[in-house]
């Protein structure tokens, strides 16, 4: 078990790495909102290249920080049952919830989005459509999906495994898990 809790912290690692990278993208996305606004309104030129980055940041920001968002504990969850199910409780709750619902959709999700990647990274398929003149690679937002949920559940796995060092005694769950027991009591 010592091992798979070391395993646990190596991915919580890498998780907090990503996120410390990624978390660069928001700042990125307000300067180039404000350059593309500023740009738009004083010169009337529209890059549609700007538009579509700006949601190709967002949707890298929400895709690869959910795992980052799941190890902080700051995901949602049923609240209300916290106080009355007690550490143990909460312990099986996570596992139930990681086993039967978080693994399975990350795994439908990655068996979906990585084909289309694939395809788009091979095809070097653009964004260019009707919808958008920009010339910005598909495979970048296509990218994000299967790798956002790549990363989400192997936060599941290290999730799971507290979980069942908790129940079998061998280390407590950490801190966030009590202070959302305490603010229910």
């Amino acid at each position: 078990m010592r091992a798979l809790l070391s395993l646990s912290s190596t991915i919580d690692r890498l998780n907090a790495v990503v996120a410390s990278i990624v978390c660069w993208g928001l700042l990125a996305n307000a300067i180039l909102i404000a350059i593309n606004a500023i740009v738009r309104k004083l010169f009337s030129i529209a890059w549609p290249l700007a538009f579509d980055m700006q949601w190709h940041f967002f949707a890298a920001v929400v895709l690869l920080m959910a795992a980052y968002t799941f190890q902080r504990d700051q995901h949602v969850r049923i609240d209300i049952l916290a106080n009355r199910l007690g550490e143990r409780g909460l312990a099986w709750l996570d596992l139930f919830g990681i086993a039967f619902v978080l693994l399975p959709i990350c795994a439908a999700m990655i068996w979906v989005s990585w084909p289309q990647f694939v395809t788009s990274l091979l095809a070097n398929e653009s964004r260019a459509s009707r919808e958008s003149l920009s010339s910005l690679p598909a495979w970048i937002i296509k990218g994000f999906i299967p790798a956002g949920f790549f990363l989400l559940a192997l936060q599941g796995v290290a999730e799971s495994i507290r979980c069942m060092a908790a129940l079998m005694g061998i280390e407590k769950r950490p801190l966030q898990r009590f202070q959302l027991m305490e603010r229910t009591e």
